[in-house]
C-alpha cells in the first residue's frame, strides 16, 4: 500500500463506469500477454443488439441452461484505445460484478453493496437508500470528492446522501467532466459515468458505431485531465457495470449467496461473471493483475490510495486491493495517446510472465448479509431478483 499522507495530499482517483462487458469478449488481444481470456475467431465489429442479461438470465447462464452470447472483438480494432491502456498499465484479468445486470453492479462499484438485484424503473420516483459509499466516506475524512451521473442522474439519485444537501452540490452533468478537468478542478475522489449513446450498451435499434463513441468519449476525457495537468497525479479505474449477457470462460467464485424460486438454499450472486477492469495513469505499473476481486475491490483500492478511513462495509474493508500496482514515488508513466492519433500498439513480450490465481481467500457460499446502512435502518440482502423456471430467449445471432 502507498504511503497515505503523500496519497492524500494531492494523488486524485477516477472512476469510468461503463456497461455490459465480459473479458473474453473485450479483451481477446491481451492473450498474447498472458492474460486469461479465450482467444476465438475475432469479430471486426461488436453485435449491434442488446441480450437478456437480468438476474434470471444470468443464473440460467451459471446454471448451464441459457446460452450467453459467446463472442469475441478484435480488441486492437475494435476499442485501440483501451487495448494501449490494458498493455501498458494494468489489465485485471480475475475481476467480477454482481450476478446480474446494471444497477446492482453499479452501485457494488459505488459502496460495496447492493439492495436490489434488478433495474429499478427508470420512468417515475426511483427508490433511495441511505447507504455509505465512497463519497461519504471521502466526506468524512475532508477529502473532496464529485460523482458525475448520467444525464438522468443514475446512478447517483439511489443515493440518500446524493440526492439531498449537502451532498447533491458534488453532483454534476456527466458534460461538466471535460471542462472541469482542463481547468485543473477536479476533486480528488471522482466517479463518471456516459451519456446515453456513449456508455457502451448495446442498443435497442442498430448503432454500428456505439462501442467507439464510448471508447472516444472516454479517450476525450483522459486527454482533458492530461490537458489540465493532472496526468501524473492521477489513477484511472477503468471498468463495466456487468455481464450484458455476454459469455466468459472462466468461472468465479461463488462468494455470497441469495435464494430464489429455483434455489431457495441460496444460489451465487457475487460473484458474477468476469468483468474487464484496466487501471492507469502517471504512477501506475504494467502488470497483468490475476488476483480475484470484485467491484467492491474499487472503493476499497480509493481508501488505500488516499489514506481514507473504513467505510465500515466488511465486503469493501476485507476486500483485495489494487493500490499496490500504484507507485506513488516512481517516475511519470508514458501519456497515452491524443485523440484522433493512430494508435502504436506494444509489441507482447515472447514469452509473457504472469503469476498463478489463488484461491479466493475467503469463505465461499455465505448467505449474502443485510445491509449496513448510515441511519441504522434495516435493509435486508436483496431477494427481488426474479428467477424463472425457463430461461428466456436465447438472442437472434
Amino acid at each position: 500500500m502507498p504511503d497515505s499522507t503523500q496519497a492524500a495530499s494531492g494523488h486524485r482517483v477516477v472512476v469510468f463506469l461503463q456497461e455490459n462487458k465480459t473479458t473474453d469478449f473485450y479483451f481477446a488481444s491481451m492473450a498474447a500477454w498472458g492474460a486469461a481470456v479465450a482467444t476465438g475467431p475475432l469479430l471486426a465489429a461488436p453485435p449491434d443488439h442488446d441480450q437478456p442479461h437480468d438476474r434470471n438470465a444470468w443464473v440460467h447462464y451459471a446454471m448451464g441452461d441459457y446460452p450467453a452470447v459467446a463472442a469475441q472483438v478484435d480488441t486492437d480494432t475494435v476499442i485501440p484505445y483501451y487495448a494501449w491502456l490494458a498493455k501498458t498499465f494494468v489489465f485485471s484479468d480475475h475481476h467480477f460484478g454482481s450476478g446480474s445486470n446494471s444497477t446492482p453492479g453499479h452501485m457494488l462499484a459505488i459502496g460495496g453493496q447492493m439492495p436490489t438485484l434488478k433495474n429499478p424503473p427508470f420512468v417515475g420516483p426511483s427508490p433511495v437508500w441511505d447507504l455509505p459509499s465512497i463519497f461519504t466516506v471521502a466526506d468524512k475524512a475532508g477529502v473532496s470528492w464529485g460523482a458525475f451521473p448520467d444525464e438522468h442522474g443514475y446512478p447517483a439519485k439511489f443515493y440518500t446522501s446524493l440526492t439531498s444537501a449537502p451532498g447533491q452540490t458534488h453532483v454534476h452533468h456527466p458534460n461538466e467532466f471535460v471542462p472541469m478537468a482542463t481547468g485543473g478542478e477536479l476533486p480528488q475522489v471522482c466517479y463518471v459515468w456516459s451519456p446515453a449513446g456513449y456508455d457502451e450498451h448495446p442498443p435497442a435499434t442498430p448503432q454500428p458505431d456505439y462501442v467507439t463513441r464510448g471508447q472516444n468519449l472516454i479517450w476525450s476525457r483522459v486527454q482533458a485531465v492530461i490537458d489540465g495537468g493532472g496526468w501524473d497525479d492521477t489513477t484511472f479505474i477503468l471498468t463495466w457495470d456487468d455481464w450484458g449477457g455476454y459469455a466468459d470462460h472462466v468461472k468465479t467464485p461463488a462468494i455470497e449467496t441469495v435464494p430464489d424460486a429455483l434455489h431457495p438454499d441460496g444460489f451465487a450472486a457475487i460473484g458474477g461473471s468476469r468483468i474487464p477492469l484496466v487501471m492507469f495513469g502517471g504512477r501506475v505499473t504494467q502488470a497483468v493483475d490475476t488476483a480475484w476481486h470484485s467491484h467492491a475491490s474499487i472503493p476499497k483500492t480509493i481508501i488505500d490510495l488516499l489514506g481514507l478511513p473504513a467505510m465500515g462495509v466488511p465486503r469493501v474493508d476485507s476486500a483485495p486491493s489494487l493500490a499496490g500496482l500504484v507507485d506513488l514515488g516512481a517516475a511519470p508513466r508514458p501519456v497515452p495517446p491524443a485523440p484522433g492519433t493512430t494508435i502504436q500498439q506494444p509489441v507482447p513480450p515472447a514469452h509473457p510472465s504472469v503469476p498463478p490465481t489463488a484461491p479466493w481467500p475467503g469463505p465461499l457460499g455465505v448467505p449474502m448479509p443485510p445491509l449496513v446502512t448510515l441511519d441504522g435502518s434495516t435493509v435486508p440482502a436483496p431477494t427481488d431478483g426474479v428467477v424463472r423456471p425457463k430461461p428466456p430467449k436465447a438472442p437472434a445471432a
